[in-house]
């Protein structure tokens, strides 16, 4: 497999971690050299010999690479589902797909259960996910008592925190629906790991589903978000597959 990768920090480098065996190449861009054992471009440009790209940067990133590599034609794999949470860019993305060679995947990120979402998202009445993180991953470590700092959608929540809220956008991207997705976030100094509870209410069944998940070096991102990157780029070698 040849990569691009935009962004050669945390993420990046824990996907690379997990494909090394499976890399024949590998590229990255950056605003700054990393330690991301790839060759680094200077200039933005997705390279032709290519196989996907691979975004571990920012909302921004993808914003503002998003268009040039579906003209490219290349696989585009998103970790920052955030940044389709602006609508007007959201509308500008999907008309260029139309007409581009490209295939664009969301991985599930820091939750699990989207399976079930997508199954039934034509009979779900309303989402709830409740986001409790360390009070360091939002910069508030002088905080005692846990505090509820956001509620609302999650184009609202992306908006106030952009590094912290992605799965809420990725939830409602699953669901089809912004405003059935009511997303709460909490802060709170009694906990040292990344906590998403999921209450999802439908015609067909209720289902709750808790991650408890432990952050990866950059805490405000789960250990499980860019592994399940590196699992959603394994499926492209695998001939057998299961679930979703």
């Amino acid at each position: 497999m040849k990569i691009l990768f935009i962004g050669g920090g945390n993420i990046a480098n824990i996907v690379y971690s997990e494909l090394e065996d499976h890399i024949e190449k590998c590229w990255y861009y950056d605003v700054v050299q990393t330690n991301l054992p790839c060759e680094r471009i200077n200039n933005f440009t997705v390279p032709n010999e290519a196989d996907v790209v691979v975004e571990c940067a920012s909302v921004e990133a993808v914003k503002q690479y998003g268009l040039d590599i579906l003209k490219s034609g290349k696989d585009f794999y998103i970790i920052s589902s955030g940044a389709f949470s602006d609508e007007d860019f959201f509308d500008r993305f999907m008309a260029e797909l139309k007409n581009s060679d490209s295939t664009v995947y969301i991985p599930s990120g820091a939750i699990g259960g989207l399976d079930i979402i997508y199954s039934i998202r034509n009979f779900i009445e309303r989402v709830e996910i409740i986001t409790r993180k360390p009070t360091k991953a939002f910069g508030l470590e002088d905080t005692v008592q846990e505090q509820t700092i956001f509620t609302g959608n999650a184009r609202e929540a992306i908006a106030k925190f952009p590094q912290n809220t992605n799965v809420s956008v990725t939830l409602s991207l699953a669901v089809g629906d912004f405003n059935k997705v009511n997303v709460r976030i909490v802060a709170d100094p009694n906990v040292d790991r990344n906590i998403h509870e999921i209450n999802i209410y439908s015609s067909v069944g209720e289902y709750k589903i808790i991650h408890k998940n432990k952050p990866s070096p950059n805490p405000k991102t789960s250990y499980l978000a860019p592994l399940s990157l590196a699992a959603a780029l394994k499926k492209r070698t695998e001939k057998f597959r299961i679930g979703g």
